[in-house]
């Protein structure tokens, strides 16, 4: 387990601001030397406690379809499969899971027929993808410290061309390379990358910050429970699990579950212990179905994600 001191909590307080924030301007906020903060930064990135990455403003693109898609896969193609949905700009979380599914992810689209060409055409011609549910997403029902503001009838989605779309494949996957290091590999001029950039997080159409990874933070068991619950109980059932400190994600789904809720516990007997008598004995929940967490492959989700300091 990586050591989480003091020190690397503040750090990651404030690449959670601002993740490219220099070495010079990390260590003059926090009162240490470049050298540490270049240090343990690296060390954090190499551990996967954080990834610093470009994250996609859903609502300055339009986004305005959203579905939970749990797969069932043939085991052996599990890593080429995520490779795969990874890729997308469209997905916004993939998880391995055991239990009824093998791999679970969200998708955010523009319109409903994206979503359906997304589920029904390119999600079934990757090879090794066996089944696959949908579950529409109708609302998300806990972002204490939501990413972006929701401003409604805020016109036209922005403009981003496919030089804006590589730059931000860049970041995505590395939300601190240099400009002249996505200059070069763009084949882009450093002016070029450097004024798109700063368009795009002017226009609040990217976000570049630091997200934890919870099973790094002391959270060794990591679940999503999909919900059956009585319909006219779902508001107040949402309501009591969004006062759980364990509970990171609530969303309220259109067809086969109710609800799929994020816990993040401290260890699988934990984890049984509150979904038992926390989740199970809230009025109105019929019965749960739990995925535990194999492997996070990928986590640029803070607007579906309760960034409570772990």
């Amino acid at each position: 387990m990586p050591v989480i001191d003091d020190i690397n909590r503040r750090l990651i307080s404030a690449l959670k601001t601002d993740g490219r924030y220099s070495n010079a301007e990390l260590a003059r906020q926090l009162g240490l030397n470049v050298a540490t903060v270049s240090r343990r930064i690296q060390k954090m990135l190499r551990d996967d406690v954080i990834n610093i990455t470009a994250v996609l403003n859903p609502y300055k693109l339009g986004y305005n379809a959203h579905a939970l898609i749990a797969l069932n896969v043939e085991l052996a193609k599990v890593d080429a499969i995520c490779g795969e949905v990874i890729s997308s700009h469209n997905t916004s979380l993939v998880v391995t899971t055991f239990g009824r599914y093998d791999i679970m992810l969200l998708a955010d689209f523009p319109s409903w027929e994206e979503l359906q060409d997304f589920v029904g055409r390119q999600l079934p011609r990757i090879e090794g993808v066996v089944k696959l549910d949908t579950f529409p997403v109708v609302e998300n029902k806990k972002t204490d410290n939501p990413l972006f503001k929701f401003e409604s009838g805020s016109g036209k989605a922005a403009s981003i061309d496919a030089g804006d779309r590589d730059i931000i494949e860049t970041l995505e996957k590395d939300g601190r390379a240099s400009f002249s290091d996505v200059a070069k590999r763009l084949g882009m001029s450093l002016a070029t990358v450097s004024r798109r950039v700063a368009r795009l997080k002017e226009e609040e159409i990217i976000k570049i910050l630091a997200v934890r990874n919870p099973s790094k933070m002391g959270y060794m068991a990591n679940a999503y429970a999909l919900i059956h619950a009585e319909l006219n109980k779902v508001d107040d059932i949402c309501r009591q699990l969004a006062t759980l400190n364990s509970v990171h994600l609530i969303m309220t789904l259109m067809s086969g579950f109710e609800l799929v809720v994020g816990i993040h516990q401290v260890s699988s007997e934990a984890l049984y212990k509150f979904i038992l008598d926390k989740v199970a004995t809230i009025d109105g929940v019929l019965n749960t179905e739990t995925l535990v967490c194999g492997e996070i492959r990928k986590r640029s989700y803070p607007l579906f994600y309760l960034d409570n300091e772990l």
